[in-house]
């Protein structure tokens, strides 16, 4: 091989330094297959603390395995408007960013939870009933269809020091914010079926396919930004 000629590996990681989001994704996804893994069990007698713990431990699980690839984009962009010696760590803020806020709204999810569990009475097949219904009306809704457009914005990005890393966290947080009033819905959705593998991958699905549509042009298909 010509000493000059780049590998494979960097042919593949240069131009796509976001890469190791989907490897994430993918190692999040694997641990929804393990027979006896956090996501899967949940100590019912467990301490409220401990409860929340594992509770939203298994939300932020989900949340690495179904939104980082929907992010993948944008920090892809924010790496390409950053300069090149800190392409990873304008990635590394935006994720730390996007992920604050899902964190928070996996504390509440974890409270509701919780709340929900404590009362024997609520038939948790009303509740996953009453979820998939709101889950496919907030899909038809105009504010939802704005909050699907938001994922798309973007924002300046200073070009190094302090400021930069500042912007990169706050470029995280707007998109994350936006991506959460697009797919809270389903979200909730699943953490009521128990992080099912099945329900997880329906509602990645139709993330996915709202996310980047697909038009038929003369025959070829194309994918829409």
């Amino acid at each position: 091989m010509n000493p000059e000629q780049p590998s494979l590996w960097n042919r593949f990681t240069l131009p796509h330094p976001q890469w190791w989001l989907l490897a994430l994704s993918l190692l999040a996804w694997a641990t929804f297959t393990l027979p006896l893994n956090p996501t899967h069990r949940h100590n019912h007698t467990a301490a409220y603390g401990t409860s929340l713990g594992i509770e939203t431990f298994r939300w932020m699980i989900m949340v690495v395995a179904m939104m980082l690839p929907l992010a993948a984009d944008s920090a892809r962009d924010v790496a390409a408007r950053s300069l090149w010696a800190r392409r990873q760590h304008a990635i590394t803020g935006f994720v730390l960013g996007y992920l604050s806020v899902w964190l928070i709204a996996g504390i509440a999810i974890s409270l509701v939870i919780s709340l929900l569990k404590s009362h024997a009475w609520l038939d948790p097949r009303i509740a996953i009933g009453v979820s998939f219904c709101i889950a496919v009306a907030w899909h038809c809704t105009p504010l939802k269809k704005r909050a699907l457009f938001s994922c798309h914005r973007t924002m300046p990005i200073a070009p190094n020091g302090w400021r930069a890393n500042l912007d990169c966290i706050q470029y995280g947080w707007m998109i994350g914010g936006s991506c959460l009033l697009n797919c809270w819905a389903w979200m909730a959705l699943c953490v009521l079926m128990g992080h099912s593998l099945g329900v997880m991958l329906l509602a990645s699905f139709v993330t996915v396919a709202e996310r980047y549509p697909l038009r038929r042009i003369k025959g070829t298909v194309f994918v829409s930004p």
